[in-house]
């Protein structure tokens, strides 16, 4: 009885002096050496920059008040400037459109349409790029005055 008592004391004190081993296995995929950092080529900017663009979001909600539209839009991390020739990622205005017709170039996010004739009008509007490069982002609606 003595000697198993002295071989589990033996035992447990050889599992208790593994566990406090100042060295823990690393799991295979957290190794330094495996670690490949990213790299960016020069290249691969156009592809980040184009993107960026397609997962750019353009919402808008209007309202009808007699013969005016009122028109608000919300793009995310976008700013609207007149800045003319300049293609700068984030950075534009808007085209209206109405019943098929380029009328305005918008450079706000809210704007009125106003006068417009009795019946029925289909609105456009698309984001550009300064240079009026599109961002391939468009809405079209269709009011009744």
């Amino acid at each position: 009885m003595i000697m198993q008592m002295k071989w589990l004391a033996m035992l447990t004190l050889l599992t208790v002096m593994a566990a406090c081993s100042p060295e823990k296995p690393v799991p295979e995929g957290n190794k330094k050496d495996s670690i490949v950092p990213t790299e960016i080529h020069e290249s691969d900017r156009n592809a980040i920059e184009t993107m960026n663009s397609q997962i750019r979001k353009f919402q808008v909600r209007h309202h009808v008040e007699g013969n005016n539209v009122y028109v608000e839009c919300y793009v995310p991390d976008f700013t609207f400037n007149g800045e003319w020739n300049t293609k700068k990622e984030g950075e534009g205005h808007i085209v209206l459109y109405i019943d098929g017709k380029k009328k305005s170039d918008i450079y706000s996010a809210a704007f009125i349409i106003k006068g417009l004739s009795k019946g029925r009008h289909t609105i456009n509007l698309e984001l550009v790029y300064n240079d009026s490069t599109s961002y391939q982002l468009k809405k079209e609606w269709i009011v009744n005055i």
